[in-house]
Parts: C-alpha cells; structure tokens; sequence
C-alpha cells in the first residue's frame, strides 16, 4: 500500500498528532509499505531533524485558485495512494468532505468525535474507552480501530528491553512538544525553592518556545539537571525514570509502555478521557493543569516522591498493562480493506 498523511506540527498545535502519524508510518514501512507526508515547511523542520524519521515529505503548496483540500486531493490520486491519513483538528467536515472520492481511502485520527461527519472509511481511536463516542452517528460506513489494541507507539517503545525497578533514578519533567504554558520553567522554578536533591530529568519538544530563557534558569540554579531538547530516545530516558511529571495526551502511551509512574497533567479537554481511564489502572495520578499552580504540583509531585511503596506499587500496575502494537493491528485493517476493495474491482 501507499499511504499519505497529512498533519502537521509546531508551536501552536504541539507534535502530538506528527508523533502519533509517524509512529503508524513506522510500522507500515516495516511491514513493506511506503508513507508520503504533506505538510507546511514549518512542520518539516521539526521531522527532518530526526533519526528515526520515515517517509517522504513533500511541502504544502496552495494558492488562491486552489483549496487545500483540492490540492491535497491531487497529489493523493497523482501519488496512486491508497490511503489518506488525515490527523489534526483544524481538518473541519467540509475539509474532510472535499477529500472523498473514489481513488484512495479516507483515514481518521480523532479524539473526541466533536466534528460532525468525518467521512472516514477507517476511524483511529486507541482510547480504551473511545468506543463511547458514538462514531456510528458521524462516520457509520467506516471499520473502527477504536480502544486500546489500536494504541500506536514509535517503534523505540516497542523494542524496549529493560523496564526494571532497579535501574530507575530521578524524577522526569516533560510538558510535550511545545509546552504553550511554559510550565518547565515554571515548575523547574518552584522546585528549586526546595532546594531539592532529586536527580532532575527534563525533556522538552522540538517546538519548544523558550528554551534559551530555560537554559539560563537551569544553568544558575542548585538543581541537579540534566536536560534533553528534541530528545530521540525518549524510551530509554523513561525507562530509567522513578517518576514522571508529564502532560497527558500521546506521552502517557508512551509512559506506561516503560512502566513509568505519572502523574499526568491535562492541559486540553482532548485528554480528560484517556487520563482518567489511565489513573484507573492504577499507574498514574492526573491533575488539571487550571486548578493547579506550579506550587502545588511541585508539593503534590515530592509528596509521591517520599512514598517510595507507592511508586513501586503504580510501576508494577504498568507491568500488568500489555504493550500492545496498535500500528501493526490498524495497517492490517488498512490492508484487509485494500484487498477487498481490489477483489472487487
């Protein structure tokens, strides 16, 4: 199969939707399929610069004679895709309707299902509750690869080795791709009121806005830091950590892939739900970011970090969760209706 995604990823949306795309993209080409990905040249940037980037990009290219969608939908059938993977929220309905035809199919990532019709032939939900959503309402001709057996994780997840309680030192701070509260800064700053001797891991994106003014802090403070900037192995960096604090959304995937404690942090409606399916695991705690100040996730945060039993307890709640290869089951569902489709023809 050949499959286009279109997405993007920057400052202001995060790269979360890119991560998750790539992540699918990763299993297709290992199973022999080629990915093509249309986006903006500043979403480019920050996938070029990868080591474990697949597919190939091709730049975004409108005018006012043509509509993205149209033009989309142009490269899709000059391409001979079979598939379009369409992630992110700015895609509207009519978006998605001015994309169907009879050429390729129509893939979807969604959240929440609070769009109206999505005109998908495939639905991608890894929430394990996500079956909740009433997709039946706004795409009722599609296959549905929703709940858990269809979590997609980058392929670094899934080759871990090691997810033992003995190796892990430190306390992990990472707020996603683009962090747009700057609450590294900000929690960085209240721990260092503690005068804290944890050994302090903090991860921040690509899209990351303030980094010179987050490299100065971590340079005059007494804190024990060690800080990563488009980090590349991020599974490895987990799996060595007691503690995570962490936005929620893709990362918490991520975080109990490698049996990591959490406490996961909502910064988007998006996320309550897959946040509170994930505290009833027994392996994180989730705080909303509006009803709490840094302060008081750092007093929250060192509190869990006293009760070494507790955090022991939530590591072995994420062993009990299986690491499941979501990619893998939704390109076989991907190429189970390609099949059909041609045996039809």
């Amino acid at each position: 199969m050949r499959i286009v995604f279109r997405v993007e990823g920057d400052p202001n949306i995060g790269l979360g939707h890119v991560m998750r795309c790539l992540a699918l993209a990763q299993s297709l080409i290992s199973s022999g399929h080629t990915a093509v990905f249309l986006m903006s040249k500043s979403s480019q940037s920050f996938c070029q610069n990868r080591f474990d980037w697949v597919g190939d990009i091709l730049p975004l290219i409108t005018n006012e004679a043509q509509d993205e969608a149209s033009w989309v939908q142009l490269q899709c059938i000059e391409l001979k895709a079979d598939w379009l993977v369409l992630d992110g929220y700015q895609f509207t309905q009519g978006y998605r309707q001015a994309l169907v035809t009879h050429h390729y199919r129509l893939a979807i990532f969604d959240d929440i299902n609070n769009s109206g019709n999505l005109y998908a032939d495939v639905v991608i939900n890894g929430v394990s509750n996500g079956g909740a959503l009433n997709y039946e309402a706004t795409a009722p001709h599609a296959q549905l690869a929703v709940g858990k057996g269809y979590q997609v994780l980058r392929q670094e997840f899934l080759q871990l080795s090691d997810r033992s309680w003995s190796r892990r030192r430190g306390l992990t701070l990472m707020f996603g791709g683009s962090d747009p509260h700057n609450l590294t800064l900000s929690v960085l700053e209240a721990l260092a009121k503690y005068h804290v001797a944890i050994p302090i891991t903090v991860i921040t994106g690509a899209a990351y806005r303030n980094l010179n003014e987050l490299s100065k802090f971590i340079a005059s403070c007494d804190l024990p830091v060690t800080h990563y900037h488009d980090c590349h192995t991020m599974a490895d960096v987990l799996a060595n950590s007691c503690l995570a604090l962490s936005a929620a959304g893709g990362s918490q995937f991520e975080l109990l892939a490698c049996a990591t404690p959490a406490i996961l942090l909502v910064v988007a409606d998006n996320q309550k739900r897959a946040s509170e399916e994930a505290k009833k695991q027994g392996w994180c705690q989730v705080l909303n970011h509006q009803e709490q100040t840094s302060e008081q996730l750092v007093k929250h945060c060192l509190a869990l970090w006293g009760d070494a039993d507790a955090l022991f307890s939530m590591h072995q709640h994420a062993l009990k969760q299986a690491v499941i290869d979501g990619a893998e089951a939704i390109g076989e569902l991907m190429s189970k209706i390609t099949s059909s489709t041609e045996s039809n023809l």
